[in-house]
């Protein structure tokens, strides 16, 4: 009999080493499966870690006040007009709620930039005031931005995003330079470095101009939304209160009707967007669940004809002292070691599948050591269960009986 566990395990292997065609075709719906789930959660997990940090580069600890609330929707749905938001809520929020830093405007507007014979379409205009750039993160590569004058006089001055000075200009200096925004010239009097982009959509490709000109240049009827900086992180929670409370107040919301205006912040649509691709790896590993499943039964078919075709080796090694745990164990082991094998074979492959598509495409993969563990438990325990029958089977047999067989 076996003497130790290393020794049971390697008869194990030499039994199906013997069978090395039969046991390959068996482990292809454990591969298939855990391929399936371990590429999958991969790609998910380098999804919602990119998303998280493209978000957070907006501004971690912004709040943005604006008539509807940001999400992902899917359908058709109806709003109901609201009023608009206005420059003298900004300034109410920045001076009444004691844990608000600092609160700007922001217009946007898409327009076409002419400079000389360089010309940019569809073009973001932000009109906004001075704390803009440190609320959203924006950071000044040369030059300077708005200043309190250029807002209360309504110069036509701007900032340009990175890329719209790259593209306009190029190795050319632009501070000094003018502008066409749609009909109208401003003087280049900043310029912002390089902030990168969310989700393919860059976020250089801007020109600032203060917000009262804007409102000159597009109209004053618009809604405006508010970007707000609270102290720091521990008053965020506070200072979202306090804006609800004013602009209640401030927009004559009764007491118990809802609000006609939405509180945002970045990580609202990050846990948004982790639960959209929690419910599409739900349904993908539902699909792996099936190939698991169906590389389960393929595992306790293979392992019930084996039982039969070692009926007289089984009944030997019983007529020897083998017990009946003994050859539980010999059974259950083979396969694990079938499913494992193909676990193992599935986690590279699902890894590899994960990272070629991250370097083929935009869709980046990470691969962390939970994941690898889960896909091993996963194709170990599908051996487990679907080896029991087969396993327990060929430990009732008979030895007599098993040993007349031929």
């Amino acid at each position: 009999m076996f003497s130790s566990v290393p020794e049971r395990f390697r008869s194990s292997y030499d039994s199906l080493r013997q069978h090395k065609t039969r046991s390959i075709l068996t482990i292809i719906g454990i591969i298939i499966g855990i391929t399936t789930v371990i590429a999958l959660q991969s790609m998910v997990n380098g999804l919602n870690k990119t998303v998280e940090r493209q978000f957070k580069s907006l501004g971690a600890d912004m709040i943005s006040v604006n008539l509807y609330e940001w999400g992902i929707r899917f359908g058709p749905r109806s709003r109901a007009p609201r009023p608009r938001l206005t420059m003298e809520d900004t300034e109410a929020i920045g001076t009444l709620c004691p844990s608000v830093a600092t609160a700007a405007p922001t217009l946007y507007e898409h327009q076409r930039l002419r400079y000389g014979s360089h010309t940019m379409r569809s073009v973001e205009v932000v009109g906004t005031t001075g704390p803009f750039t440190r609320i959203e993160n924006y950071q000044l590569d040369y030059g300077r931005f708005l200043t309190e004058a250029d807002v209360l006089r309504r110069r036509d001055v701007t900032v340009l995003g990175h890329e719209a000075a790259q593209r306009l200009f190029g190795a050319e200096q632009p501070l000094g330079k003018r502008i066409r925004i749609g009909s109208r010239g401003y003087e280049i009097i900043g310029v912002l470095k390089e902030k990168g982009a969310i989700f393919g959509e860059s976020l250089d490709e801007l020109v600032i101009i203060p917000a009262t000109t804007f409102e000159k240049q597009f109209g004053r009827l618009r809604t405006v939304n508010i970007s707000v900086l609270p102290l720091d992180r521990a008053h965020a929670v506070a200072a979202r209160e306090e804006i609800r409370l004013l602009l209640r107040r401030r927009r004559r919301v009764r007491p118990g009707d809802p609000d006609n205006f939405a509180i945002n912040t970045a990580q609202q649509l990050v846990d948004q967007y982790k639960q959209l691709t929690g419910v599409i790896f739900a349904a993908m590993v539902g699909i792996g669940g099936l190939s698991l499943l169906v590389g389960g039964i393929g595992i306790m078919n293979i392992m019930l004809v084996s039982v039969t075709e070692r009926t007289r080796e089984i009944g030997i090694r019983k007529a020897l002292g083998a017990t009946r745990k003994e050859i539980r164990f010999q059974f259950l082991t083979e396969a694990v070691i079938l499913c494992g094998a193909g676990g193992i074979v599935g986690v590279l492959l699902g890894v590899g599948l994960a990272l070629l598509t991250a370097r083929l495409s935009s869709v980046p993969a990470a691969a962390t050591p939970g994941t690898v563990i889960i896909g091993l438990t996963f194709s170990s325990a599908v051996g487990l269960i679907f080896g029991a029958l087969p396993a327990i089977r060929a430990s009732r047999l008979n030895p007599i009986d098993a040993l007349r067989h031929e």
